[in-house]
């Protein structure tokens, strides 16, 4: 147990760092900012409660907007993620057998669809909820849409590769 919550804490920490002081800056066609520190998120345990879950994806977008004088736009679009994550993610992760549970949402821990259809979901609410908070207004919707898209696919891609490229320990 301490093992997983000190793992937690260094993959926030990590990504957050990362999101903070690297991808912040990169702007892809002036409108796509690439969104690594999700992947803390979607990674938490499913057998974190709910309060606790909704209280760390909170805290963690209110980090980045800390650090990005953003009001509050990652911490709404982080705790409408984890909603969503509750709602939804928990049962697409276990749909072929409700008993199961899956300790760390991974590429390694669930199939492969069923795992980049999470990400994808969790990816697209992120993306949706910060477009339109960014945006504030309906008035150029083309343009916020392609926005909302690009972000999700760029954030899909950057999870899913962080996934497969970082090997696990065997168990031995």
């Amino acid at each position: 147990m301490t093992k997983l919550v000190l793992t937690n804490i260094l993959r926030f920490v990590a990504l957050i760092v990362l999101q903070v002081l690297m991808l912040n800056y990169v702007y892809l066609g002036g409108y796509v900012v690439p969104f690594i520190y999700i992947l803390a998120i979607m990674m938490l345990p499913t057998r974190l409660g709910n309060i606790p879950l909704l209280l760390i994806s909170f805290v963690s977008g209110g980090m980045v907007d800390l650090f990005c004088n953003i009001p509050g736009f990652h911490m709404f679009s982080c705790t409408m993620m984890a909603f969503f994550r509750i709602l939804f993610g928990n049962k697409m992760l276990t749909r072929d057998d409700p008993t199961e549970v899956v300790d760390v949402p991974s590429v390694r821990s669930v199939p492969f669809e069923v795992f980049a259809m999470y990400v994808l979901l969790l990816a697209l609410v992120y993306s949706v909820t910060y477009g339109l908070l960014e945006a504030f207004s309906l008035g150029n919707f083309g343009l916020t849409a392609i926005s909302m898209a690009v972000n999700t696919a760029v954030a899909w891609v950057l999870v899913m590769l962080c996934q497969l490229l970082i090997k696990e320990k065997s168990k031995n």
